[in-house]
């Protein structure tokens, strides 16, 4: 009888062998992007668009509008209604009159969105073990996304529109998250690590595309829910099932079987052949692991391996993990915080107008994020994460003394040439920051992805995340209370930069090293696993 030949194969040969790159990974790519699209449009439109406010205005005795006041619009307003015409409010401010009195509203509602993301992070983070996968969680946000924004048009008050931000935030973060960690494990090589910045990259042209599309078909906020966002996800959801588990995440489970299924399943889409007889690794050495056992104890019944179950504190059960998480959270923290105080002194230094505003800092955050898919196939990360501490520092440091050299600094039209160059510089640097912020915030995720093993990954993950989202609640007040000190929010930003240096020491570089599955001290976890006989 002629001896069958069985291949052996490491989970990282299994994908390669399936076909790396090849028309799966591509159609998941470009689902999953047009849904980071329909993200970013949600995401302007509720930071920026909806609750926009320009600077009020109130009209003298000729009826010519002049700065004032929100007390002195509010006093004006009864006597003259045309100043609602004058003054430029969001479509939400307007259906609900957030203005005179209920500014906090704004606030509120603002909040709720944020809120629901962190809250959703999380969540959505322990369902990713629960349900021993990626997959089911990423269908059922989308989808559940898609409802909360339809629904959301029927909000009579502010209070049930907020309700209806928190949920359509909550089911939005499981799906961004679920979905990212799904196309990063069933990736490998070069589309593994340009899978991240080209999603974040399509959410970038949906912050470009969402003012714009709103302007040009004259959308409120009650038809945009429906028809730029809660529509399209719901479609996407349905369009989407044709993707398939981790397998990463499967044998993570000891789930073997559904795994060679996967990947056998991602291998005919793609075209490619895997050998006739092949197993994984992992599941070799437990079938060899339990014959050893049967010998030992001298029996014939079967023997179960009980797979271990993990949750957050998991994390820091672990030292190796336990020291990289705190550091990855210092600097993804430092990072969103320095792309809004960027962000900030754009709008204030800019003279352009508010959809120009928001499509300059778009296209500035998508150009990052592609950016940094360069780096990602070519640099050791934490090269590259120093020298992005350091120049955003740098950058943020003469963002803070250069408008100290103009003469006339608080002038609406600067008049000298002087001037003029000085306000042309601090411009040029800010782009160079906000260029170099988002580029680090993409690589970092990157790196994140990386540096976390797939028994891990999304509790590692959807910490960062949390973390981000609940920062964008209190930037706004950072920067507030920086100005009412006399203090540039930026020259704040470089000290927290110039720390995380001191983080690199206890980071380890994943550049062209495999994925781990557990965690650094788990590697002999097939020894200390329980077993049991059936």
């Amino acid at each position: 009888m002629p001896a069958i030949e069985v291949y052996v194969l490491t989970i990282e040969q299994a994908i390669i062998k399936a076909g790396n790159g090849h028309s799966f990974q591509i159609r998941a790519l470009i689902f999953i992007g047009l849904q980071y699209i329909v993200a970013g449009v949600l995401n302007i439109a509720v930071t920026e668009v909806f609750f926009y406010r320009s600077q009020f205005k109130c009209l003298d005795e000729n009826d010519v509008p002049y700065q004032c006041s929100e007390q002195q619009f509010c006093t004006q307003l009864p006597d003259n209604p045309k100043l609602l015409n004058i003054v430029q409010f969001g479509d939400v401010v307007k259906s609900f009159d957030l203005y005179c009195g209920k500014s906090l509203y704004i606030f509120v509602l603002i909040t709720a969105y944020f809120i629901g993301g962190a809250m959703g992070s999380i969540y959505y983070g322990e369902m990713m073990e629960k349900r021993q996968g990626r997959y089911y969680v990423m269908i059922e946000t989308l989808l559940m996304m898609g409802i909360s924004c339809c629904v959301s048009l029927f909000s009579p008050t502010a209070f049930l529109l907020s309700a209806a931000l928190f949920a359509s935030n909550f089911f939005q973060r499981g799906f961004l998250n679920s979905s990212m960690i799904l196309f990063f494990e069933i990736s490998s090589l070069n589309l593994q690590k340009l899978g991240p910045p080209v999603l974040l990259a399509c959410f970038g042209v949906g912050e470009l595309l969402g003012p714009y599309l709103m302007q040009l078909l004259h959308l409120g906020w009650r038809e945009a829910m429906p028809i730029l966002i809660g529509g399209p996800a719901i479609a996407l959801s349905i369009l989407i099932k044709f993707m398939k588990e981790s397998p990463r995440m499967l044998i993570v489970k000891r789930k073997f079987e559904d795994a060679r299924w996967v990947i056998n399943y991602i291998c005919a889409v793609n075209g490619r052949k895997m050998p006739e007889n092949w197993v994984l690794e992992d599941e070799a050495k437990i079938i060899e692991l339990k014959e050893k056992m049967k010998e030992l104890i001298n029996t014939d019944q079967q023997i179960q391996e009980q797979p271990k179950s993990y949750n957050y504190s998991s994390i820091f059960r672990y030292n190796s993990l336990r020291v990289r998480m705190f550091c990855l959270i210092y600097l993804y923290a430092v990072i969103v915080l320095s792309q809004y105080v960027t962000s900030s002194e754009i709008q204030r230094f800019s003279k352009m107008t508010k959809t120009q505003t928001f499509i300059f800092l778009g296209s500035i955050e998508t150009v990052g994020f592609l950016g940094s898919a360069y780096a990602a196939l070519n640099y050791e990360r934490k090269q590259v994460i120093k020298y992005i501490l350091i120049l955003g520092g740098f950058f943020n440091f003469l963002i803070a003394a250069l408008p100290l050299l103009m003469l006339n600094a608080n002038s609406k039209e600067f008049i000298g040439l002087y001037d003029r160059l000085v306000y042309t510089l601090v411009m040029m640097i800010l782009v160079m920051c906000r260029l170099t912020l988002s580029f680090g915030y993409a690589f970092i995720i990157v790196y994140s992805l990386e540096v976390f093993p797939t028994s891990l990954r999304h509790y590692g993950f959807s910490g960062l995340v949390f973390i981000s989202e609940f920062l964008f609640i209190f930037e706004d007040t950072y920067v507030n209370i920086c100005h009412s000190i006399g203090l540039n929010s930026c020259l704040g930003v470089v000290g927290l930069l110039i720390i995380g240096q001191w983080t690199m020491a206890k980071l380890r570089e994943t550049y062209d090293q495999p994925l781990k599955e557990n965690a650094e001290e788990m590697q002999d976890e097939l020894l200390n696993n329980i077993y049991n006989i059936a």
